[in-house]
């Protein structure tokens, strides 16, 4: 004989508690399992009451979907929390990246290359933004290209 069984997860969709989000699992005689999620109203379109919502009710209790309904509520914040960091992280990731191939650029330039500048070179490593990466390799160029000029002379 087939069976029904109304897992203990439901909650509500509403805060009105007219709408309930449900799963009704259902075994047949042969032993398969099948689960049905189920969105009930509490009424049907004429306002008659829906006897599987009140089924529903009777089954878990009132109490005990307003408590599932609460935690799925925590469980979800919590999660586009955790989703939202993640996604800043990535972010701050590719941003970083970035910055270090825009650096490898900057050090591929033959004066750069050619500097024998520690101090600003160094500050080049360790730039923070392209704009410091602009800054210190213009500076080294500029140096470079003075050094040219003073040895033309």
């Amino acid at each position: 004989m087939a069976t029904r069984k109304w897992l203990d997860n439901a909650f509500w969709e509403t805060d009105e508690k007219q709408q309930l989000n449900c799963i009704l699992e259902i075994v047949d005689d042969e032993g398969r399992e099948v689960r049905q999620v189920m969105k009930l109203n509490r009424t049907d379109r004429e306002g008659n009451p829906n006897p599987m919502f009140d089924e529903v009710i009777e089954s878990l209790g009132e109490e005990a979907i307003d408590r599932e309904t609460t935690d799925r509520v925590t469980r979800k914040k919590a999660e586009a929390e955790e989703h939202k960091q993640r996604d800043l992280e990535h972010q701050k990731a590719r941003k970083l990246e970035k910055l270090f191939n825009y650096k490898l650029e900057a050090f591929e330039v033959d004066e750069i290359k050619a500097s024998k500048n520690r101090k600003l070179k160094g500050k080049l490593r360790r730039a923070k933004s392209r704009i410091e990466v602009d800054l210190y390799s213009i500076m080294i160029l500029q140096e470079q290209l003075g050094a040219e000029s003073d040895g033309k002379e």
